[in-house]
């Protein structure tokens, strides 16, 4: 059943007027302007139509018609500035280019008003009575078609635009692009329908179009956010990030060309960035181009570059950027300049080294000769060479300790370990080596830890330690509480002795020593080394003497699940 004039103009009223209400509350947003102007022109238009219909006299009805038809060149020209803010390319609305686009408006709506002088728009037209209304029918002209070709090629442009919009976001924006697809397709095909004839109703559909447009674009921005969360605001976050970050960031097509290079990898290169465009990365970066992957996987690897007569090193990671049906259409390279780790590494590896072969080495030189002397020398100078040969021994203990640490640390991964049969064995070896001291473990039998044979060495050091500050006959007690369902193994191990001094304290839990604050040894240093390598925590206890208590993370041997998740518990400790 057609629809009466009224009713056509009251519902393109009433659809138009309340989306450019909803429009108007989200003024501030990207497209929201020239959102609010489509809509108003577009229900204006249905408005004229519907008064076209209602009036009687054909005069009357050219001059809505011409309103029309003037109408008719804001509507593309809305829509598409609306979908250029909308994905975020504004910046191609250059004074040029918009004198450009209204060219063609301005030329159509003075041919349009001076019509009767050259019949270009339309070239006659006939009345037909429906549904107790008179309707005109003209006879379109060249400059029509000309006009309805611009329309939908700029249609088109905007089209293509959402449509790349879609692939390339998330379900929540593509929901908003549908919404501007169906708004500006459902009217625009309907006029274009029905000018081609295809359609042959009297009366032209475009108005009842743009009622559809109204009520789409209504529940877009009453339930889908359409101008709440726009994709420009992401993507403007998106390349403020690329342009400012300090890793060096190129992007570059499935063939190796660049596409682009943020502010920080311009000056890996030596033309200027604005130049690289369509230049082939193996003829500007060799040795970058080598990182790249040939089936499109991420690739995680170092290289070297010179630039300037200087060599850094850089740690590259290659992700595959992809577009529709997974097709890879270049590669994300980002560098992390790493030469001031590497140097840093390598002082490490010198230092230790030196640590561990030079320095011991020579300590057995000088202990060597001090035992020569031994018997050449006064009596009651004796004990100096008896001190020079304890530091001499307590250096080339402390090399091999740190040696081994060193050793577990890099190649020992956490696995289940049953804690009784680890610390007895410990346990009893300091004992041993001290017939004097009071010492008592109490662990259960069943307890499971995650860790590795480098707990013994950090457990042997807890207790040298306890030992060799202890006052007269020392009492150290090891005791073991078992796993609790919200945390992990607690070892203690406590002694009478003066107590570990507050500064100590600090800077091992602080993780870091200062030229102002520093510790007296290495011997805590290496158990929090260990401890952190198994995912455990140390801390220390208040109250008399010293309690330094570690937790391990709890291991079922049993469980390969709960394992997995405690492997990743450690990792993460590892890299904090």
């Amino acid at each position: 059943m057609l629809l009466s004039p009224l009713s056509v103009v009251l519902l393109a009223a009433v659809a138009g007027m309340a989306v450019a209400v909803l429009v108007w509350l989200h003024r501030d947003s990207p497209g929201a302007g020239p959102l609010a102007t489509f809509v108003v022109a577009g229900s204006l238009w249905a408005v004229a139509q519907g008064l076209e219909l209602a009036v009687p006299d054909v005069a009357t009805m050219v001059w809505f018609l011409q309103i029309q038809l003037t109408l008719s060149v804001v509507v593309p020209v809305a829509w598409l500035v609306t979908v250029l803010e909308y994905t975020g390319l504004p910046h191609w609305l250059t004074r040029r280019r918009v004198a450009l686009l209204l060219v063609e408006p301005a030329a159509f709506v003075t041919l349009v008003w001076s019509n009767d002088a050259h019949r270009l728009v339309w070239s006659g037209a006939d009345t037909v009575v429906v549904a107790e209304a008179s309707a005109l029918v003209p006879v379109w002209g060249l400059a029509y078609w000309g006009h309805l070709a611009y329309m939908l090629g700029l249609i088109l442009v905007g089209g293509v635009l959402l449509v790349r919009q879609m692939l390339r976001t998330n379900d929540l924006f593509r929901a908003q692009s549908l919404a501007l697809l169906i708004a500006i397709t459902v009217p625009t095909a309907a006029q274009s329908l029905h000018a081609l004839d295809v359609v042959t109703s009297p009366v032209d559909p475009t108005s009842l179009g743009y009622v559809v447009s109204g009520i789409v674009l209504s529940v877009a921005l009453l339930r889908g956010q359409l101008l709440d969360v726009a994709p420009v605001t992401r993507d403007l976050g998106r390349e403020a990030i690329f342009a400012e970050m300090d890793d060096r960031v190129v992007i570059v097509d499935e063939t190796g060309r660049i596409v682009d290079v943020n502010e920080a990898a311009a000056s890996l290169f030596d033309a200027d960035p604005t130049t690289l465009l369509g230049r082939s990365l193996r003829r500007e970066l060799p040795a970058l181009a080598d990182t790249l992957p040939e089936t499109g996987e991420r690739v995680q690897t170092e290289t070297r570059l010179d630039h300037d007569g200087t060599v850094r090193y850089y740690d590259v990671r290659v992700t595959p950027l992809y577009r529709a049906y997974g097709v890879v259409s270049g590669h994300l390279v980002s560098l992390r300049d790493v030469t001031d780790r590497r140097q840093r590494e390598q002082r490490i590896d010198v230092l230790n080294r030196l640590l561990r072969h030079d320095v011991r080495n020579e300590m057995n030189v000088v202990r060597g000769n001090a035992d020569l002397l031994a018997d050449s020398v006064d009596p009651d100078e004796a004990h100096r060479l008896d001190r020079i040969v304890r530091t001499v021994d307590d250096i080339v203990d402390r090399s091999n300790k740190i040696g081994r640490v060193s050793e577990a640390l890099e190649s020992e991964e956490p696995r289940p370990v049953r804690l009784q049969p680890l610390l007895a064995p410990v346990v009893d070896t300091v004992r041993e080596r001290n017939p004097g001291t009071r010492l008592s473990l109490a662990c259960p039998d069943d307890c499971w830890v995650e860790g590795g044979p480098s707990l013994t060495l950090a457990f042997e050091e807890l207790l040298d330690n306890a030992i060799e500050h202890a006052d007269g006959r020392p009492t150290v007690e090891v005791t073991v509480e078992p796993a609790s369902p919200d945390s992990g193994v607690v070892v203690r191990v406590s002694d009478d002795g003066p107590g570990i001094a507050p500064y100590e304290r600090e800077v091992i839990l602080a993780g870091e020593e200062t030229p102002l604050q520093h510790g007296s040894g290495v011997g805590l240093w290496l158990v929090k080394w260990v401890v952190r390598n198994a995912g455990g925590t140390l801390s220390f206890a208040e109250g008399p003497g010293t309690t330094v208590e570690i937790e391990l993370p709890a291991a079922d041997p049993d469980d390969p699940d709960a394992m997995a998740d405690v492997r990743a518990r450690a990792a993460t400790t590892v890299e904090r």
